[in-house]
């Protein structure tokens, strides 16, 4: 369980934490302290924080559940968290691990935070397609489109289950008025996607060089790490390409390397400290007046 306790501690958050890579960057880090601890009591202070998107409690679900996994005695104490933090977590799920009433989410801005086994993947698509597809104020787009779409985020899960040893997917979202953006985080704790890349092209018969930048080569359309079964790498690759047309966000954060899509501008980038699994964050823009169909496989953009 995780309590909150009116103490100061050692694994002090430094500032809010949004979506973007300095936010990536404090969360990894503290899972990098937290490796270090190897204490029975920790606590953990967000007096300096007067934010965290809610979508990112996915995270930090993950990382204290891969704590407590390896310390299964040990008890983590939240200190000074601030009234609206407070609020927002009684409303998204997360208030259960910290003894928090429950809030209803009145303005339904809330994608709650999960806990899904990885044969789990039935209950998880119900989750998004309630959660997400099943929004009034989803950008309007054929069935075709929403099918796909769908299935790119049950790949990003499935990938989960073929390519690393972890057993849980950890989610959670939040919609922004302000912004009109819908964020959904999706998190493992498995083998990263630099670690499968590297190793793939170590076994392969002629020895390969591995790519430079690993997260890179693994979302370019048509890269897989796969040897049986259908291709991988697509998935992402059709959302890069809805999210590009939506001016949506998309994020992915792997090991030491991180991805950043805002409309149409990308950007990689390099972490100090590595996150020990795979983060895939998703921002709808719902307040986009187009609507979408497919051609082949890529989207068009129709204006209403």
């Amino acid at each position: 369980m995780y309590i909150e306790k009116p103490f100061s501690k050692k694994l002090v958050i430094p500032q809010n934490i949004d979506t973007g890579f300095q936010a990536h960057s404090i969360l990894s880090t503290l899972s990098a302290q937290l490796a270090d601890a190897k204490s029975d009591t920790v606590y953990l202070d967000f007096s300096h924080v007067d934010f965290i998107a809610s979508n990112q409690f996915a995270v930090l679900g993950c990382i204290l559940d891969a704590y407590k996994t390896e310390h299964p005695d040990a008890t983590i104490y939240f200190s000074s968290l601030k009234p609206k933090i407070k609020k927002m977590i009684q409303k998204n799920g997360f208030n259960t691990l910290l003894g928090y009433e429950k809030l209803p989410d009145t303005y339904n801005t809330v994608i709650p935070y999960s806990i899904f086994g990885i044969d789990q993947i039935n209950i998880f698509e119900k989750y998004i397609v309630l959660r997400i597809f099943g929004r009034n104020d989803i950008p309007k787009m054929t069935e075709k489109v929403r099918g796909n779409i769908i299935d790119n985020i049950l790949e990003i899960f499935n990938n989960v289950k073929e390519h690393t040893h972890s057993d849980k997917v950890y989610t959670c979202g939040q919609y922004f008025p302000k912004s009109s953006l819908l964020y959904f985080t999706i998190v493992d704790s498995g083998e990263t996607i630099p670690y499968n890349v590297n190793n793939y092209f170590t076994n392969l018969p002629d020895h390969d060089r591995a790519p430079v930048r690993p997260l890179e080569w693994a979302i370019a359309p048509g890269n897989t790490t796969r040897t049986i079964g259908t291709p991988g790498g697509l998935g992402l690759s059709l959302l890069k390409d809805f999210i590009g047309l939506n001016e949506g966000r998309l994020y992915i954060v792997s090991e030491h390397e991180t991805y950043e899509k805002n409309g149409s501008l990308e950007r990689h980038m390099y972490m100090p400290n590595s996150f020990p699994g795979t983060i895939v964050t998703v921002a709808f823009n719902l307040s986009d007046a187009f609507s979408y169909r497919m051609t082949s496989e890529k989207f068009s953009e129709i204006i209403f």
